[in-house]
């Protein structure tokens, strides 16, 4: 029986960000800025389906959260299929079936574009055991750039755990981001009849002056110093500021989400204990922990998502990912 390959990969959430298109080259593009790695993402599991056949042929199933098909969404991982093999990382003359689940909705903030490229790209590196990883990621983030599906995300889940993205760009590149481990559960809640893709908001000329205004000026604040979690306490009051700033927090539908969840936060008194902030770019929010030594227990995670089903709001519980 032919061996399986098996990669996972853990989701995005940027809480702020500024728009860098001006590299000629897509690997030079990206954003700065500042987001969190989450345990959920995409699991890949690939095989080989025909030796002396043509790559061309392989199969690709993607799935969603809920187990539903997601047929003509494979255009991403077709590319990243050719540029593997334009880079000799793979070979031509080999199909594979390669299987796709998310565990979270796209166009939502978390990242799920970027974190699939890497998983399909990862478990390609280990049936191949060519080149160096950076080399895969540098593809990924190109794919990104290329089909406008994201920014900073593959510099970001690069880094790990709570990221700050210092220079745009793929990693390996021109981009330069750091990471620390934070072990949190954290609750990820979503309006399920809402989406936005990135591309609305980086390819229009007045959101981006707005965002990449506001994303240097936040990051300004957190560049300097040791990058650790003596910085929590300035993250989530810059991330607070950016969604301000950069006017974002006024869209019709993301204050909506907001005020929705604010008040089933204070219906079980949990105010005092968390901090709700927006995920960039989607109509969606993450709980967090307003102290790093105050952890949610399990009940009060349970009780906080079975108060967003019955407010008809989508919700997972999930941890910042190392």
């Amino acid at each position: 029986m032919e061996k399986g390959y098996v990669s996972h990969v853990g989701g995005h959430i940027t809480l702020f960000f500024t728009v860098e298109k001006e590299g000629r080259l897509l690997r030079n593009q990206g954003s700065r800025g500042v987001g969190i790695n989450i345990q959920h993402g995409v699991e890949v599991k690939l095989s080989i389906k025909q030796t002396g056949s043509d790559i061309q042929n392989t199969t690709i199933s993607i799935h969603d959260l809920k187990g539903n098909a997601l047929p003509d969404s494979d255009i991403l991982y077709r590319d990243l299929i050719n540029d593997l093999v334009y880079a000799k990382l793979i070979d031509a003359d080999v199909s594979f079936d390669i299987s796709i689940s998310l565990e979270l909705p796209t166009s939502q903030g978390f990242g799920m574009s970027a974190s699939g490229l890497i998983a399909v790209a990862l478990a390609f590196r280990e049936y191949s055991k060519r080149g160096n990883i950076d080399q895969y990621y540098r593809i990924c983030h190109r794919i990104e750039r290329q089909h406008g599906s994201g920014l900073g995300d593959v510099l970001g889940i690069y880094a790990g755990g709570v990221e700050i993205r210092l220079q745009p760009g793929a990693p390996g590149a021109s981009g330069t981001s750091l990471g620390f481990r934070c072990k949190q559960p954290i609750v990820l809640v979503w309006q399920p009849e809402e989406s936005r893709h990135t591309s609305k908001y980086i390819n229009d000329v007045n959101w981006q002056a707005k965002i990449t205004k506001a994303g240097h000026k936040a990051l300004n604040n957190l560049k300097s110093g040791p990058w650790n979690h003596s910085r929590w306490d300035e993250i989530l009051n810059q991330s607070s500021n950016f969604c301000h700033d950069s006017e974002l927090i006024f869209e019709t539908e993301r204050k909506q989400l907001l005020d929705s969840v604010r008040a089933i936060v204070r219906s079980i008194d949990l105010q005092s204990h968390v901090s709700i902030r927006l995920c960039m770019l989607g109509t969606s929010c993450v709980i967090l922990p307003r102290k790093l030594d105050r952890m949610l227990s399990s009940d009060e995670l349970d009780l906080l998502h079975l108060r967003f089903t019955e407010s008809n709001l989508e919700s997972v519980i999930t941890e910042i990912d190392s």
